[in-house]
């Protein structure tokens, strides 16, 4: 069992549902009850049942889950010099369990999504979505990973796609739902979707950041098996000062924000600013420290887990966000 989980990264899976499940409850139907405050009805509400949303998460754990095997099916060999603690393939799971398994979490992961597509009305995005992202993941795994930045990348641009799987199935339906209150101007649903792309833009900035630490971290096995990854084609301290540099765009992305949208109003949203500040600005900046700094296996692993953590602080930030627009709500009424 232990090393299922390991095979499966099951602290990974964790962060996705934790994710779509936030911006479920405390963004998308936060929004909706602030839209209801402004119509003094409560006609807004969620439009995906409990158990369709249960359903769209199963969807992206299964299918996310199949691409960590496939991966460590592929990497059998570059493990042994990278992480030979930790790639149960080979040894505590056979090779073909773990091939068996990877198809069977895709094929219960698309048949989910490619359900709910057609349930939703939304049936050639899903296939889109559902075929293209286990394509990738697989390709990702036997060729994408070992070329520059392109591996890096796509796991950045999938990883964006879990918090805006959300918002893809819930607020077309919201517009047909209340077609008239959009067409009259009651219903605003541009801005919940730029809150939650502006989510999918920050997941797809860390996981980049956080792809190119572990090609670092991977540099001596990936070099003595022909990839051609980052660190190898560009060397160690560049990419480094490319990390650093990535960090130090998302702290000044945010801080223009922040003067722009959080402190400069008639209504300074001070919770907002130091929530990003002290969980997320000030974690970016030491983060860009320690990749500086990083020499060991252990330095990158330590930058790696940062990365993680920072993500959890930038998607936990949506607990304050309801009372937020409870404060507004009020000063409205």
């Amino acid at each position: 069992m232990i090393a299922f989980l390991r095979l499966i990264r099951w602290p990974n899976l964790l962060i996705m549902v934790f994710t779509q499940y936030m911006v479920r409850f405390f963004l998308i139907d936060t929004w909706l009850n602030f839209q209801n405050c402004g119509l003094d009805m409560s006609v807004l509400r969620l439009r995906v049942s409990e158990f369709d949303f249960f359903l769209l998460v199963l969807a992206t754990i299964f299918i996310a889950a199949a691409g960590y095997i496939i991966n460590d099916y592929f990497d059998v060999r570059i493990d042994k010099v990278n992480r030979p603690e930790t790639n149960p393939v080979g040894k505590t799971i056979k090779r073909r369990v773990a091939i068996l398994l990877h198809t069977i979490f895709n094929v219960i992961g698309v048949a989910l999504g490619i359900f709910l597509s057609w349930k939703y009305d939304q049936l050639r995005l899903g296939l889109f979505i559902y075929i293209t992202t286990p394509a990738l993941l697989w390709f990702y795994s036997t060729n994408l990973k070992k070329q520059p930045l392109i591996g890096n990348l796509v796991i950045a641009l999938l990883s964006a796609l879990v918090p805006l799987m959300v918002a893809l199935l819930e607020l077309p339906t919201q517009a047909k739902e209340h077609l008239q209150l959009l067409q009259i101007g009651y219903l605003d649903l541009k801005t919940i979707l730029n809150f939650t792309a502006g989510y999918a833009f920050f997941a797809f900035v860390i996981s980049l950041m956080r792809e190119i630490i572990k090609d670092t971290e991977d540099y001596e096995g990936d070099l003595e098996y022909g990839c051609r990854t980052l660190p190898i084609v560009l060397g160690i301290a560049p990419t480094k000062w490319i990390v650093c540099g990535i960090a130090l765009f998302l702290v000044m992305l945010i801080g223009w924000l922040q003067t722009n949208f959080l402190a400069d109003s008639a209504h300074p949203d001070y919770l907002s600013f130091c929530w990003f500040l002290i969980l997320v600005q000030l974690p970016l900046l030491f983060l860009a420290w320690r990749v500086y700094k990083a020499e060991t296996k252990k330095h990158y692993q330590l930058a790696s887990m940062i990365t993680k953590l920072i993500m959890v602080a930038g998607i936990a930030y949506l607990f304050v966000f309801p009372t937020i627009l409870a404060e507004l709500c009020t000063q409205n009424g």
